[in-house]
């Protein structure tokens, strides 16, 4: 809550904010009348694996309106990510470059500064890692078969846990894929509004694709303060590859059906497994 208190304070300080919500408080803040954004943010990403010393992040979409739901991420003007590991680097999006630059926090004799050590960030087409998140595969078997075929295909597998690493680190590389199921049996611990949306925003911004496995993720209208969806995101011929997998017909789980069916399910709060 700290974090989540020192960003709160500086977004009221800069006057041009009008509300914020984050990840620890859901929930639309109010913070200047005369303000014309509303700022969304988790301020600690990665917080799980904290305790085991990994780099962990923070996450900040920046909306050019005075609220957020009934939008859609393309309301959104801005993001950073920002990673906090060997380096404190921050990844924004430049609207007069209109790139997606990296900059990373020196120290140049006694002061700090932030230096731009990629003006241009660009991810490729295909991937050649991939980081899942394993726990999709009860309610969709079909990320086996993708799982697999990365492996016999020699992708490396690189996976942190945190979802600001695990992105931060395509647009390091250039290249690679991320994928976050929201399933019934393990929803996802992604936000659409404080980590997906600002993500999806970045990687569109730097030549990738953002999915929930149907749609852009930008094009996903926000219903409310936690709203949770599938997170398939990186080089753009990989997020087809597995959105077109994912929904393959046969897609079958014992009785939990298939990935169009869950997604019913979950929209209907419907829907009970003995497992």
């Amino acid at each position: 809550m700290e974090a989540n208190k020192i960003i709160t304070k500086h977004l009221v300080k800069s006057q041009v904010v009008a509300a914020c919500a984050s990840e620890e408080v859901p929930e639309k803040t109010e913070l200047n009348k005369e303000g014309t954004y509303f700022v969304t943010f988790d301020p600690i990403d990665g917080s799980s694996v904290i305790e085991c010393n990994f780099s962990v992040g923070s996450i900040f979409g920046i909306w050019a309106t005075t609220e957020v739901e009934g939008k859609t991420g393309r309301s959104l003007v801005g993001a950073a990510l920002s990673i906090y590991g060997t380096r404190t680097t921050c990844a924004i999006f430049n609207g007069q470059s209109n790139h997606v630059e990296e900059l990373t926090l020196m120290k140049i004799g006694t002061k700090e500064k932030w230096i731009i050590t990629n003006p241009k960030i660009e991810l490729g087409k295909q991937a050649k890692l991939f980081s899942i998140s394993s726990k999709g595969i009860y309610d969709n078997p079909n990320l086996w078969n993708v799982y697999e075929q990365y492996i016999l295909a020699g992708f490396s597998l690189r996976y942190a846990g945190c979802a600001a690493t695990d992105v931060n680190q395509l647009f390091v590389k250039k290249q690679g894929i991320y994928v976050m199921l929201n399933t019934i049996a393990h929803p996802s611990p992604l936000s659409l509004l404080y980590e997906i949306a600002p993500l999806a925003f970045l990687i569109e911004k730097a030549g990738g694709k953002a999915s929930d496995g149907v749609r852009d993720v930008l094009d996903i209208p926000i219903e409310g303060y936690m709203q949770k969806v599938n997170f398939i995101a990186g080089s753009m011929e990989d997020v087809e590859y597995v959105s077109d997998e994912i929904n393959q017909e046969g897609n079958q789980s014992g009785s939990k059906g298939s990935h169009a069916q869950l997604l019913a399910m979950q929209k209907n709060k419907a829907g009970s497994f003995v497992l």
